[in-house]
């Protein structure tokens, strides 16, 4: 189905299926899925969970209260909620990611990434970096695992860091940041935890 698109609902739910072109949905309490589309994808609830998978393009998805998971995108996605948790796996291209409250954990990326809440925890394994990664987190742990023997610029500060080894490192190194280059420096990875811990792992 191409062409441009509208669905609402004042409380039902929205299920969207091989979709192309312009597509704008929203649902006042309802839950949203979308799978197997494409272009450019705006969806909104003001309530309720959204689940969107196997679709590529622009996404932008945003819900007032629900749960996001995110499964198998590809494109420039944007996603939001205000209470809620997000769990994503296998997204390529950029992600940005953010709740006021829930948790965010990540896995299988290989893209840009942008992502904070402001208290829960966040969990991000990432296969492959896009143009830079910048996480924030106002209080809880953030774990973050990225590939070895990838130049990076990094730039971290909490309460308490913990890394794996790094043997090509130049720079400051303590217990609270970490500002310095690794394997020669090159993609910026930035994570601010606040009063929070930070976990480093290397792939």
């Amino acid at each position: 189905m191409s062409a441009k698109k509208d669905f609402s609902t004042s409380g039902g739910n929205l299920i969207l299926n091989d979709l192309e072109g312009k597509t704008k949905g929203s649902t006042s309490g309802g839950n949203i899925s979308l799978d197997n589309s494409r272009d450019d994808l705006d969806l909104t609830t003001s309530g309720g969970n959204i689940d969107a998978q196997n679709s590529s393009g622009n996404i932008t998805i945003n819900t007032s209260g629900g749960s996001i998971r995110l499964d198998n995108l590809k494109g420039t996605i944007n996603a939001g909620t205000s209470g809620g948790n997000i769990r994503g796996n296998s997204v390529e291209g950029d992600l940005s990611a953010s709740t006021s409250g829930g948790n965010i954990s990540l896995d299988k990326l290989n893209c840009s990434l942008k992502t904070s809440t402001s208290g829960g925890n966040i969990d991000v394994s990432m296969n492959g970096l896009g143009k830079f990664v910048s996480i924030h987190n106002s209080a809880g742990k953030v774990n973050l695992q990225i590939p070895k023997n990838i130049g990076v610029d990094l730039k971290l500060s909490a309460m308490k860091i913990s890394t794996g080894t790094m043997e090509n490192f130049k720079g400051n190194l303590n217990k609270e940041e970490i500002n310095g280059a690794l394997n020669g420096g090159g993609i910026p990875v930035t994570v601010d935890a606040g009063g929070g811990k930070i976990n480093l792992e290397f792939n």
